[in-house]
């Protein structure tokens, strides 16, 4: 934040690791030992863990309009979703370029993205007219209602994420959608965020380690989506923690541990000493 009267920034190893303390940050870092962009969908969207029956009755029951299907968003069942939900200023033309070679090696492969502005969506399809690339696969949607916004986002079989800034919470959502995360970490907090989300979600082979690398991952498992999409997938929904231990990310309950521990340990800094130091806070083993 760049101000002397804030001592701390809470942060996770991956989205801010400790070599980068003394170059990017004037606050002392409090290191959660996993990501700190924590949410808690079990509890308030509890809709993402209905099944697709239960999400109809209760639509039925509170008299509002089901979810839309594949069909219905102009995606045939045999088709790739891959999906970027980011708003318009984190899509630079590398990245851009980067999808249009995707789509150009992945036939079955659409694009699916937000229409935030006319002028964006129409900038977005020209641009992949430019590149190559039919504009039609480029599928875009208005903001989806609250009421069902989750459900129709986990019909998406892959999110790219934007390397130059992140997905924050659209990540944490989305991965509670069950669907695969592709993300390439920067140097910067912002460049890194979604990294630990996928970490905390027990899927680092999405994590990408170039942009080469980026488009090789996203071709291969768009073009594996009978499998290891669906295990992906499957894990993502396991991990959930409605029948096992929930993975990290979506452990809320230990999340609030590990934050209250964190605050306990720098007021016993403060005690102690009276300055602020780096922090790196553990997960209890019990």
């Amino acid at each position: 934040m760049g101000a002397g009267f804030i001592h701390y920034l809470a942060a996770d190893p991956i989205s801010a690791p400790a070599d980068h303390a003394e170059e990017h940050f004037t606050e002392r870092l409090l290191l959660l030992p996993f990501s700190y962009l924590t949410n808690d969908h079990r509890q308030s969207r509890r809709e993402v863990l209905l099944t697709d029956e239960e999400a109809a009755a209760a639509a039925a029951a509170a008299g509002s309009r089901p979810a839309p299907t594949r069909a219905q968003l102009g995606f045939d069942e045999d088709e790739v979703i891959l999906c970027s939900f980011n708003q318009l200023y984190k899509i630079e033309p590398e990245v851009f370029a980067t999808w249009m070679r995707i789509l150009k090696r992945v036939p079955a492969a659409k694009l699916w993205l937000l229409r935030f502005s006319e002028e964006g969506a129409h900038n977005l399809r020209n641009q992949a007219r430019r590149h190559g690339v039919e504009p039609e696969r480029i599928v875009i949607h208005e903001q989806f209602p609250t009421s069902y916004e989750f459900r129709v986002k986990a019909l998406a079989d892959l999110f790219l994420d934007t390397p130059l800034f992140n997905a924050h919470t659209t990540a944490g959502d989305i991965l509670w959608c069950g669907v695969p995360l592709l993300t390439l970490p920067g140097e910067n907090m912002a460049q890194r965020v979604a990294a630990g989300l996928v970490t905390g979600a027990l899927t680092p082979e999405t994590i990408a380690r170039t942009l080469d690398d980026y488009e090789e991952l996203a071709v291969r498992l768009a073009g594996a989506r009978a499998d290891v999409m669906r295990t992906l997938r499957e894990r993502l929904k396991l991990g959930r923690g409605l029948e096992v231990r929930p993975a990290p990310v979506f452990d809320t309950h230990e999340s609030t541990h590990d934050w209250e521990r964190g605050l306990r340990m720098a007021w016993d800094v403060h005690a102690a000493i009276g300055v602020p130091s780096h922090l790196v806070v553990a997960r209890r083993t019990d």
